[in-house]
């Protein structure tokens, strides 16, 4: 139960790491200012690698917790777009050197866009997750 308490504190950082981070690089490269991007790209970056450990402990809650049949589709939800989230992310870390080229370029822009709408999917199942079934302290039998 302690991990299914902790994740929920941990997992705001990375989350917002990586929203700045897609919306500064995003705005940086349309708009033409490098400053921007360079620093959405660190976001992204430092976004992607705190996230690795919060996705431990959300799989380490996840073992400690009862799943109800209740809020079981929306737990798959969560877990599916974290997943999803974190393999996106990674994508736009190994496209990041094919960034000079046009189809580069493209790739990482949607892979961004992508794992924004993946990190913002994951936010609200695991919202649902707290507010609508309390959890982890569940009253819901």
């Amino acid at each position: 139960m302690f991990f299914a308490k902790l994740h929920p504190l941990l997992v705001h950082f990375p989350v917002g790491l990586l929203v700045s981070g897609v919306l500064f690089e995003l705005y940086g490269n349309f708009q033409g200012e490098k400053s921007v991007a360079k620093a959405g790209a660190f976001n992204v970056r430092f976004g992607f690698w705190s996230s690795l450990p919060v996705v431990v402990v959300g799989f380490l809650g996840v073992m400690s917790i009862e799943v109800k049949g209740e809020f079981k589709p929306f737990l798959s939800s969560h877990i599916l777009f974290a997943f999803s989230t974190v393999f996106l992310f990674l994508g736009v870390m190994l496209l990041s050197r094919f960034r000079n080229r046009t189809w580069g370029k493209v790739a990482y822009h949607f892979f961004l866009v992508a794992g924004l709408c993946a990190v913002l999917g994951a936010g609200y199942y695991g919202g649902e997750l707290v507010h609508r079934f309390d959890l982890p302290g569940g009253s819901i039998n």
